[in-house]
Order: C-alpha cells, then structure tokens, then sequence
C-alpha cells in the first residue's frame, strides 16, 4: 500500500518531456525513455537495454550475480564489453551505486559521458535515501527519477539538475 501511495505522489510531481529544459536530457528522454522500442517486460531492465542502444554504450558494469541480466544484454547486443572499464553504462542497486559515485573517478571506472542507472530508488524509505545521497553528490550532474529507476550522469559540462520523468 506505501508503495502505492509513494508512485500517486511521485505521478502528481513528475513531468513529461515539455517539463525538461536541458537539450542532452530532453533527447535522452524523447528519443530513448519514450521510444516505442521495447525489449523487456520489466520496466528497469527495458530503460537499460533502451540506454545502452540510445547511447550506444560498448562497456557495461553490473555487480555480482546478474547473470540473467547479462545474458540479455548480450543478446540484444552481442558487441558490448563487461570488463575493463572505464564503461559507458553501470547498472546497480543504491546501496552499490552510492558506493560507485563515491569510488568511481578514483578507480576509472566511469568518464563524463558515463550513465549509472540505479534500479528500485523507490523500493523503500533506505533506497529513497541513498537516492538522495547520490544525488547530492559533488561528482553527480545530472539524476533523472523515473520511480522504477534512476539515470546519473556525471557531464562536466552540464549544470547541476534533477528531473522526475513519467514513463
């Protein structure tokens, strides 16, 4: 029931692609979030297979014990890499992302295109809080919400921003 609760407020302060006023995040938005492409049925795992077509990730991060996931992802793109980062796209839970956002740029696994996309933000009251900490975090510009998931980028160039986005 909280969870329900938690997506009908999420719902009444997101926004669509007319609420984003960044061009790199309105593309990522119009052209990957809200193409008709779908490769899964699980919403988390369709928003990834859809970022690494859209940005044409060759390197991949998941953690420990995603075989499934992996196995997936090479067979929608036979081409992209697990090993040897710095890499493109890293898929996680928050706990691992926090810890990510906090070691990455020491450890190279990330560059300033990097996309982390953090599945179950909203899955309970620990998740939304390491939500929030990833967010604040001085390396992070960019976090688009989109309650099953969220995107973080790590663009230089970009100003600091936060996007809640209805899929």
């Amino acid at each position: 029931m909280q969870n329900f609760l938690n997506h009908i407020k999420f719902l009444l302060t997101a926004t669509d692609q007319h609420g984003v006023h960044s061009p790199f995040v309105y593309n990522y938005v119009t052209k990957c979030l809200f193409s008709k492409s779908k490769y899964s049925k699980g919403k988390s795992l369709n928003i990834l297979l859809k970022s690494i077509a859209y940005f044409q990730a060759e390197r991949v991060w998941l953690p420990p014990k995603k075989d499934s996931i992996q196995k997936e992802i090479q067979r929608e793109f036979p081409s992209v890499k697990f090993q040897n980062g710095p890499y493109d796209l890293l898929f996680t839970n928050p706990f691992e992302a926090k810890k990510l956002v906090c070691t990455t740029s020491e450890e190279k696994k990330i560059h300033n295109n990097t996309l982390l996309l953090v599945e179950n933000i909203h899955g309970n009251a620990t998740n939304l809080s390491l939500w929030e900490k990833i967010k604040s975090h001085q390396n992070v510009t960019v976090t688009v919400d989109m309650f099953y998931c969220g995107a973080v980028f790590f663009r230089k160039e970009q100003a600091k921003e936060h996007f809640k986005i209805r899929i």
